[in-house]
């Protein structure tokens, strides 16, 4: 949400009191629920592919309805609403220019968000989030108290769910994947194995700016076609093989450099035990090979936004976000010692090696 204020005791057009200060704090709450509304109106506009027809000459209202279908009058307030909160310029009376937000969540940008969008907007998101009351009352996720299933159980019988999840997680690897590059020193390495990687978004995108690597994708058998369209058109076919497997029971040896990323947030700390303990495994005795961990890491800087994933991890797949420090236990327990801590845009890199 877009914040104005001024030294004339308004803030947003509303009148401010300091003698009253229920009253900020009701402008607060009603700001809160605005930016979940917000949320929802960008969530149906990317979905119906809204922002992918405004571009720089300006586009109206009725253009935009008339293209896809849409009730004119109710699309323009919609896009009167995202423009007054910074996601598009309005221009001129009912028209309308992209802006930086917008752009991300076009379908056709290279980096765009729109999956993610797609995936909080989603009915297995929205239905999960109605029963977080519950979850506060016995801890299992909202998945589970909305289905009976796990959030992959649920997925596996919803096709759409399946594909708008997989595509946030491409949204979410698309545009880090050069940044984790240049935070890791790859150059001291010959190979690389990303867990649970998807369909090699973010390999890819380190291969990109390493040409030396040669890498490896562990993920279910699910998604290997995609994983190999993907590593074929980036021209990456010889440089990388899809392996199938459950990095919770088995991590294959032979690779200097594992990584895992916004995956181990997905398990609880035994489960997060298990896959440490299967890359300690696949390292054996082999000191130079490092395991990096690619996390939101919760610390004093960003608590405001991590703590609020670790509400949504808990609600969707029942995990947890971590601290630094107890990641770092569950390393040493597993047989790994933090080494050092790197940042790449929004993620923490905790570079461990083994003992």
């Amino acid at each position: 949400m877009n914040v104005s204020r001024s030294a004339s005791g308004r803030q947003n057009g509303r009148l401010l009191d300091e003698s009253e200060p229920a009253l900020q704090a009701r402008y607060q709450l009603n700001d809160i629920f605005c930016g979940m509304w917000l949320c929802h109106t960008i969530v149906a506009l990317a979905k119906l592919k809204v922002f992918d027809l405004i571009d720089e000459s300006g586009v109206s209202a009725e253009s935009i309805a008339c293209k896809l279908g849409l009730d004119a009058r109710m699309l323009y307030r919609a896009l009167r609403a995202v423009a007054a909160n910074g996601i598009l310029e309005e221009t001129s009376f009912r028209t309308f220019k992209p802006g930086a937000v917008s752009t991300l969540l076009r379908s056709d940008h290279r980096e765009s968000w729109r999956g993610m969008a797609l995936m909080w907007g989603h009915t297995v998101s929205t239905r999960s989030w109605e029963q977080f009351a519950e979850v506060l009352r016995d801890g299992r996720s909202g998945v589970t108290h909305a289905y009976g299933k796990t959030l992959y159980e649920q997925l596996h019988v919803e096709p759409e769910a399946m594909q708008a999840f997989s595509a946030a997680m491409i949204s979410n690897s698309a545009q880090t994947a050069k940044a984790i590059a240049a935070a890791f020193p790859f150059e001291n390495f010959s190979t690389v194995l990303d867990l649970a990687g998807g369909v090699g978004t973010m390999l890819e995108g380190i291969l990109q700016v390493h040409p030396h690597l040669f890498g490896g994708i562990l993920e279910i058998p699910d998604l290997q076609d995609a994983a190999e369209q993907a590593m074929a058109s980036a021209g990456l076919s010889k440089r990388a093989v899809f392996i199938s497997g459950d990095f919770i029971q088995r991590v294959p040896a032979d690779f200097d450099v594992y990584l895992v990323k916004n995956s181990m947030w997905n398990w609880n700390d035994a489960d997060c035990l298990s896959i440490i303990h299967c890359v300690r495994s696949a390292i054996g005795g082999a000191n130079g090979k490092r395991f990096v961990i690619i996390e939101y890491i919760i610390d004093a800087e960003n608590k405001s936004w991590t703590t609020l994933y670790d509400m949504q991890i808990a609600n969707l797949p029942g995990g947890r976000a971590r601290t630094q420090s107890e990641y770092q236990e569950l390393l040493r327990n597993g047989g790994f010692e933090l080494e050092r801590v790197a940042r790449a845009q929004d993620q923490t890199l905790l570079i461990a090696k083994p003992v």
